[in-house]
């Protein structure tokens, strides 16, 4: 049994092992940063039509608007249960999704999912200016369409994912994240040395790539480029996250990894890599 893995844009990413897919926090909208501040975050039906891989099941790392906003119409495209933290089902419920598709996981949990073998792991979002954003419950008498502002966090996991005797940490914080051995590491381009190194410490992967690295506020057709790396505190001007600098970092912390940046929709057997 091969696993293949696939990069979706944003925090987005697709495993496949034979007839069997999982998808974790997939998004593909990309609002512009005008519709974040001043618009309705209303999911693109037709790009996710368009870039939705077949899957038996999505994950969901915290529930920000870039993480779970296209989660409801891929779920609907694609019949999948969804596991997210309570606060998460909570926004599903309210953008549609019936109750018998959404299920609420918490740190620890091990779910079985077909081929897939996951444990959720606790993790922490990233201080941005100074706070974790949009964190706190969900606003009273929430009705679609619903403002990014509305997706708001009450905890964030990562996923430790084993199939094809590969295990893959899906690290979604770069603060705090579990110290367990995987394969491969998918982590935050834009951790500092001193996160990076606590990080690759404890999972001691064989393969790293960059997660969360294109610039989520560009449309799916303009060229890729970096996001802008989110500053702790405010800072300006804000600079692109930098994949080489990002790359040399690994091999001197970790002179046995490898790094891959990955295409985005680019299919990836593991296999020929490991």
């Amino acid at each position: 049994m091969s696993l293949t893995l696939q990069y979706l844009g944003v925090a987005g990413w697709h495993f496949q092992t034979g007839q069997a897919g999982l998808l974790i926090d997939p998004y593909v909208t990309r609002l512009s940063v005008w519709q974040v501040l001043f618009g309705r975050a209303v999911p693109d039906r037709a790009l996710i039509r368009t870039h939705t891989p077949p899957a038996g099941w999505i994950l969901v790392t915290h529930p920000h608007y870039d993480h779970i906003m296209d989660v409801p119409e891929v779920a609907r495209l694609t019949g999948a249960p969804v596991y997210a933290s309570s606060q998460g089902c909570q926004l599903l419920g309210v953008l549609g999704l019936p109750a018998s598709q959404v299920h609420a996981v918490w740190p620890g949990d091990r779910l079985t999912l077909g081929d897939f073998k996951v444990e959720v792991c606790a993790s922490r979002h990233r201080i941005i200016f100074g706070r974790i954003p949009y964190q706190g419950p969900l606003r009273p008498g929430l009705r679609p369409p619903l403002r990014a502002s509305d997706y708001r966090i009450d905890r964030q996991f990562s996923f430790l994912v084993q199939a094809g005797g590969l295990r893959v940490l899906v690290a979604s914080g770069i603060d705090e994240e579990p110290s367990v051995e995987a394969d491969l590491l998918l982590v935050g381009a834009d951790a500092t040395r001193e996160q990076l190194a606590a990080i690759l410490k404890g999972v001691r992967p064989r393969l790293v790539m960059p997660n969360h690295w294109d610039d989520m506020f560009r449309p799916l057709s303009a060229p890729v480029v970096p996001m802008r790396k989110p500053p702790r505190r405010l800072s300006l001007p804000l600079k692109r996250i930098d994949l080489e600098g990002f790359a040399r970092l690994v091999r001197e912390l970790a002179p046995g990894a490898e790094v891959i940046v990955p295409e985005r929709f680019r299919p990836y057997r593991l296999g020929d890599l490991l």
